[in-house]
């Protein structure tokens, strides 16, 4: 039987965020996460609550603590957000921002 090697096709490259001098976060864009923060917020209106909860899903405690005290406001929280879903679907934050139901 022929080998078919797709390691290309799955790489290890560590997804990250950028959001300040200093504040790089890591992305745990994992299928498997994904899948629970889906679950998590399927029947959840549209929030700030729900942005919290989807950052600390998908970039960890330490990052939404750091978020936090930024004191972000509501379109720059937004953008946070619009950033972990382009991440999470390999697509630019220009076209995610385009597909997002709040964004202009």
């Amino acid at each position: 039987m022929a080998e078919i090697d797709i390691s290309s096709k799955l790489g290890k490259e560590k997804a990250t965020i950028k959001l300040a001098e200093g504040k790089v976060y890591e992305v745990d864009n994992s299928a498997d996460n994904y899948l629970l923060v889906e679950e998590s917020i399927k029947n959840e209106d549209f929030s700030i609550g729900t942005m919290y909860k989807m950052i600390g899903m998908l970039m960890g405690e330490k990052a939404l603590k750091d978020i936090k005290e930024m004191k972000l406001t509501i379109p720059q929280l937004t953008s946070v957000v619009i950033a972990i879903s382009a991440i999470v679907n390999e697509v630019s934050y220009e076209e995610m921002e385009k597909r997002f139901p709040t964004s202009k």
